[in-house]
């Protein structure tokens, strides 16, 4: 049996270049800085620190969207992905999505696709200094592919994931695991 190579790699040049070089604590630093000197970015950075307290502190269901500007198969899915927040959000479902993209080099980018594509999603981008470690602590069975959800019942436990492109179906199917049709 052959050694499994680090999980960033798994995710493709691009998200391992991203991963790898774009969320270390100086692009945190550069954009903080940024921050300060341009006012608000119109993005918020999130580290695994962030991500967790999101999804255990909420007392809601919530689903994490990871996707990234560079990422096509991400980007054709917006629309279906901005349709399901607004209709989940009434139903008692949150979505917290998260891009992987650089925020030094494409926050501006990713702000201006959400603003025109999917208005109604969060606008995060993840800040990871150990893209492995990151990975394994979303879900061990993650090998770092987008676009990716996961979906986390009210106390915060992992009920389900979608790894790639998915249909509304695919959406709702995930969704049922944490809210009955219908419900409030």
């Amino acid at each position: 049996m052959s050694a499994r190579p680090p999980r960033r790699h798994l995710l493709g040049a691009g998200a391992a270049a991203a991963l790898a070089l774009g969320f270390g604590s100086g692009v945190r630093r550069a954009a903080r800085a940024g921050e300060a000197a341009a006012g608000n970015p119109g993005f918020v950075l999130m580290d695994l620190g962030a991500i967790k307290r999101a999804v255990r502190g909420r007392g809601r269901p919530v689903i994490v969207h990871f996707w990234a500007s560079w990422c096509g198969p991400c980007l054709e899915e917006l629309p279906t992905m901005e349709r399901f927040a607004r209709d989940m959000r009434a139903r008692g479902l949150d979505l917290i999505s998260l891009s992987l993209d650089d925020p030094a080099r494409a926050g501006e980018r990713v702000v201006r696709i959400l603003s025109q594509t999917a208005p109604s999603l969060t606008r995060n981008i993840v800040s990871v200094d150990d893209p492995d470690a990151f990975i394994g602590a979303i879900d061990p069975r993650w090998e770092g592919a987008i676009p990716a959800l996961f979906a986390y019942d009210s106390r915060g436990q992992l009920r389900g994931r979608l790894i790639g492109e998915a249909t509304r179906r695919d959406l709702d199917s995930l969704a049922s695991r944490l809210v009955r049709p219908g419900s409030k």
